[in-house]
């Protein structure tokens, strides 16, 4: 049940998202009490714990107390063996396990019980105040040193460790007030560790001790002392109990030091997660996609760039795996829509059917947006890959009829309304509803596009592809026209940038697709007019930075709304590679789903 809610999180309003955090952080709990008393732990309703109860597929609320009953029962008949016993050579696998499962959670338990808590929050707010941390520790011990450095480099404390002697003695010369020194040993007496440690007091720093032992020298040698406690199984195997024990004290002061350091934390573990997702293997069948892919030609289908959908039917943003078949659930990757926990404002009325979503980073945090609009008047940014509830929103007003949505770099939003006729840059930097703008009128005006290098806003309507300069402040923006270009053909409909070409857009109208020269001023004559490419009512198009390959939608004939489709067309090149299909979708357009290729 807990690996089903942790897998389900993703897709969680901020509301189920409290509601998830209680049943998972106490599941005893929650197998306990009521359903009011559950909602009123998590701040939130009864409607919402229903809410949460449904979306992981259960019927209600007793469901859930009666799966995670069972679950707590077993898992404690598992670990009903004695700790303290003997591993005999003989014993069975199984057998085996529990003993080793019921010595290492007695252990934490035990340490839970006799923490010192005050010294462990005294150390995590010296640890977060310090220039520079180093930890002490040799042999077993080194392997949890080297974690818990590994964890505080993550945010941005500077951590020093060597399992060499020579190396850690020269690192400890360096140490001086404001500086933290942590020595870990099992038995508090490795002499190694005590030595460093004595040389850190002296300099000044402030010193702690980690050890299995109250009464160990390296108690009277620190400033302070967290005491683990842990009984092994047996003499044979003291050391497994011992780590856990060492690591569940570990575990408990990064996160205290985390939680000095929320944002900061934040912000760094998801530049993290964005710095390593390129190195993360994909399952295996999908590895045979995208290898099958790739030997059908350079730049085929999408490479390893999903595809971001809005979805008319469902009423959602849905990003897609492109190297997946798109009937199979596993090719949704990501989901948004608003509920009544989104912050929205009419979440019903005035998102019905969404017309563009794009991601956008923010620069200065590395927090990334996903960028939506809706015919019926909603333009949000929406937190990727958190969810839930909207990190701005206004509501345009149906009449409007929004149509294109773009983030600027100082955090406001400029966006687009065909039947309102007008480009508006709204001051969103300024709160999460602020609805304050800057308006030109532009009919039919469709889509709008950021250009980082040349500092210029785009847009295009029914007869103009115009260039914005956007000033002001972000309080008080200003935009006044650059520069406007008559299109080749009436109807201006999607403008996006040819990746790979920078001095390139694309732009479509209902009769064709072309290209402009950015520096010229001008269309470019030639392809895409004349190759597969070049199709009327094409209502999105755009280029993959990383594969080169080329994505449309254009409406499906006997398709329920005469402006969607249920495919997206690839191509590589000017020639149609292949095609994916949601089958039942009403897709009006799609985006490749990064920053720089949309």
């Amino acid at each position: 049940m807990l690996e089903r809610i942790a897998a389900a999180r993703p897709t969680f309003s901020a509301t189920l998202i409290r509601v998830a955090d209680v049943v998972t952080g106490n599941p005893e709990f929650t197998a306990g009490v009521g359903i009011v008393e559950l909602a009123q732990t998590a701040g939130t309703s009864v409607g919402t714990v229903n809410r949460f109860c449904r979306a992981i597929g259960l019927d209600g609320y007793t469901a859930l107390r009666l799966a995670l009953a069972s679950e707590l029962g077993q898992a404690a008949a598992d670990l009903d063996a004695d700790p303290t016993g003997e591993i005999e050579p003989s014993a069975s696998a199984r057998d085996t396990v529990n003993l080793i499962a019921a010595s290492s959670v007695n252990a934490i338990r035990r340490t839970a019980t006799l923490l010192d808590t005050e010294a462990l929050g005294r150390l995590a707010a010296a640890v977060h105040e310090a220039r520079q941390v180093q930890i002490f520790a040799f042999g077993g011990s080194a392997q949890i040193a080297r974690y818990l450095a590994d964890q505080l480099v993550g945010i941005g404390i500077i951590t020093l460790t060597s399992p060499d002697v020579t190396t850690a003695a020269a690192h400890a010369v360096t140490l001086g007030p404001g500086d933290v020194a942590i020595a870990i040993s099992h038995s508090g007496t490795a002499q190694h560790a005590l030595d460093l440690l004595s040389v850190a007091r002296e300099r000044g720093a402030f010193t702690a001790g980690i050890t299995s032992s109250a009464y160990a020298p390296l108690v009277t040698e620190a400033d302070l002392t967290l005491v683990t406690t842990a009984r092994s199984a047996t003499a044979r195997y003291r050391g497994t109990a011992g780590r856990h024990a060492q690591l569940f004290v570990t575990d408990a002061l990064y996160v205290r030091v985390s939680q000095h350091r929320a944002s900061e934390a934040t912000r760094l573990l998801d530049l993290a997660g964005q710095a390593t997702a390129p190195y993360q293997t994909p399952p295996r069948d999908q590895r045979t996609r995208h290898h099958e892919a790739g030997r059908a030609g350079a730049g085929g289908t999408a490479a390893a760039t999903p595809v971001v959908v809005t979805e008319q039917a469902s009423r959602r943003i849905l990003v897609l795996d492109p190297g997946r078949d798109w009937s199979e659930e596993p090719a949704v990757l990501w989901w948004w829509r608003p509920d009544a926990d989104s912050g929205v404002e009419d979440p019903e009325g005035s998102w019905r059917l969404p017309t563009d979503a794009r991601l956008r980073s923010d620069a200065s945090t590395g927090q990334q947006y996903v960028l939506v609009s809706d015919s019926f008047g909603l333009l949000a940014a929406v937190r990727y890959p958190q969810g839930g509830a909207v990190a701005w929103s206004v509501n345009a007003g149906a009449a409007a009829n929004p149509h294109g949505i773009e983030r600027l770099p100082d955090g406001n939003v400029a966006a687009a309304a065909s039947t309102g006729g007008w480009v508006r840059v709204y001051a969103a930097s300024q709160g999460p509803r602020s609805d304050r703008h800057v308006e030109d009128r532009l009919p039919g005006a469709h889509e709008v596009l950021w250009r980082e290098d040349t500092r210029t806003l785009w847009a295009v309507g029914d007869d103009l592809l115009v260039a914005y300069d956007v000033g002001g402040s972000p309080a008080s923006p200003t935009l006044r026209r650059r520069a406007s270009h008559d299109l080749p053909t009436e109807g201006g409909h999607d403008l996006q940038p040819v990746a790979g070409d920078p001095g390139r857009l694309w732009v479509t109208t209902v009769h064709g697709v072309y290209q402009f020269d950015t520096v010229a001023g001008e269309f470019v004559a030639g392809p895409p007019q004349g190759t597969a490419l070049d199709r009327p009512n094409v209502k999105s198009v755009g280029t993959d930075r990383r594969s080169g390959a080329v994505l449309q939608t254009t409406p499906k004939p006997g398709n329920e709304s005469d402006w969607c489709t249920d495919q997206v067309d690839f191509f590589v090149g000017d020639t149609h590679r292949e095609s994916r299909t949601l089958p039942g979708a009403q897709i009006y357009r799609a985006r490749w789903f990064s920053p720089d290729s949309t």
